[in-house]
């Protein structure tokens, strides 16, 4: 027997898609600034209204990015990186002390490459995944910095409205 609170509903499905929609949307009308873009706040978002159920748009906000670019070694990437920002955000979901989002999401973009270097360490060795990481650190800071910014900015003033436009219960 399935626990029913795991069962998404339709209006869930709907603003589950929404949210890939505009993390898609999002960092795609952002792609000219290198490694500036919604994407963490909108998963910041997903997780403080869906907790677990935010995973459901990242997945698909990663198979839409395979879709539009191809299969790449990035692809490996990206199964695995922005699911770990959900872990990350999870243990904060009762949360409101936004700085501490603000850090959460200024770190996932600071070790953004480290992570990516990863697969690196099984295709070309270790010193290829440290050089590959080492050259990419100026763009890790421009994603830290610029998710620490747009959290901080707009994820209390957003998290307010959606929940004003649709509350729901937080103990399911």
């Amino acid at each position: 027997m399935t626990d029913r609170r795991q069962r998404l509903k339709t209006g869930e499905i709907a603003e589950l898609a929404l949210m890939c929609a505009l993390m898609m949307i999002g960092k795609e009308a952002l792609r000219m600034i290198p490694n500036v873009h919604p994407v963490a706040l909108i998963i910041m978002l997903c997780v403080l209204r869906y907790g677990w159920k935010s995973l459901y748009p990242v997945i698909g906000f990663v198979i839409l990015q395979i879709s539009i670019y191809g299969l790449g070694l990035w692809t490996i990437m990206y199964i695995y990186v922005w699911p770990v920002l959900v872990l990350m955000c999870m243990p904060l979901r009762q949360s409101r002390r936004w700085y501490l989002w603000a850090l959460v999401g200024g770190v996932h973009g600071l070790t953004f490459g480290a992570m990516c270097a990863i697969p690196y360490i099984f295709t070309s060795g270790m010193n290829a995944a440290i050089a590959w990481w080492i050259s990419g650190l100026p763009f890790d800071l421009i994603h830290g910095v610029s998710n620490s910014i747009i959290v901080l900015l707009l994820l209390p003033p957003l998290s307010r409205r959606l929940e004003r436009i649709n509350p729901v219960n937080r103990a399911a």
